[in-house]
C-alpha cells in the first residue's frame, strides 16, 4: 500500500509539472475576411464629364495579426459602377466591372476599460492601404444597341478605412464601417483615359479565424 500511494503521488507530482509547463495554445495569427459593399463613386473620362453613379461588389481577403491591434489584409475585390449619361443627345447607361487586388493596414482599438482586456466583444476599426484595379469589362447601352469593351487597362489607388468589429465567437466576428477610395493615376488605352476620382460605401462582413 505504501509504494502504491508514493507511485500515486509521484505520478500526481509529474503529471502537475508537465501541465505546468505545457504552453497554452496560441490564438490564430491568420483570419479570413469575406465583405460584401455598396456606395457611390465619381468617374473622369477622356472627352466627357465627370459621370456619377453608384458601385456595389465584395472582398475576400487574409488577415495577417501584425500584433495586439494591427493586421495586414490583402485578396482580392469584384465590384461594379453603373452610371447615366448623355452622349450626342442620346442618353446612354454605363456599366465598369473592376478586379481589385487591395492591401490594408487595419487596426483594432479597444473602447472598454483595459480590465476587461481579452474579453471585449466591440472594438473601432480604422485602416488605410493601396490598391490595384484593373477594367474588366465595359458596356455601353442604348436605345439603338450595346457596345462593350475588355481589359482597358490598370491603375492604382488609395483606400482608408473607418468601423466597428462585433465578436461573436472566438472564431466567428461581424464587421461593418465606411470605405472611401480614390484612384491616384489613369487608366490608358488606344488613346482613352479614365479613373474613379473617389467612391465611398457601407461595407459589412464576416471574419473567420481558424
Amino acid at each position: 500500500m505504501k509504494k502504491q500511494f508514493i507511485t500515486a503521488l509521484l505520478l500526481f507530482i509529474t503529471l502537475s509539472a508537465i501541465s505546468q509547463t505545457t504552453p497554452e495554445k496560441k490564438k490564430s495569427s491568420v483570419s479570413f475576411l469575406v465583405n460584401a459593399k455598396l456606395g457611390f463613386a465619381k468617374i473622369s473620362q477622356t472627352g466627357a464629364v465627370d459621370l456619377n453613379g453608384t458601385i456595389n461588389g465584395g472582398d475576400v481577403l487574409v488577415s495577417f495579426k501584425l500584433g495586439k491591434a494591427w493586421n495586414l489584409d490583402t485578396g482580392v475585390g469584384m465590384f461594379e459602377f453603373d452610371g447615366n449619361q448623355a452622349i450626342a443627345g442620346n442618353e446612354t447607361s454605363l456599366t465598369n466591372s473592376y478586379l481589385q487586388i487591395p492591401v490594408k493596414l487595419n487596426g483594432d482599438f479597444s473602447i472598454f476599460d483595459n480590465a476587461l482586456e481579452g474579453k471585449q466583444k466591440i472594438f473601432l476599426t480604422a485602416g488605410f492601404g493601396l490598391y490595384a484595379n484593373t477594367l474588366l469589362k465595359q458596356e455601353f447601352q442604348t436605345i439603338s444597341g450595346n457596345n462593350s469593351a475588355s481589359n482597358l487597362g490598370w491603375n492604382f489607388g488609395f483606400s482608408s478605412q473607418v468601423g466597428a468589429k462585433f465578436v461573436l465567437s472566438d472564431k466567428i466576428g461581424f464587421r461593418f464601417g465606411l470605405e472611401s477610395q480614390a484612384d491616384a493615376t489613369k487608366m490608358k488605352k488606344d488613346g482613352a483615359e479614365q479613373k474613379i476620382k473617389n467612391s465611398n460605401a457601407v461595407y459589412f462582413g464576416m471574419e473567420f479565424k481558424f
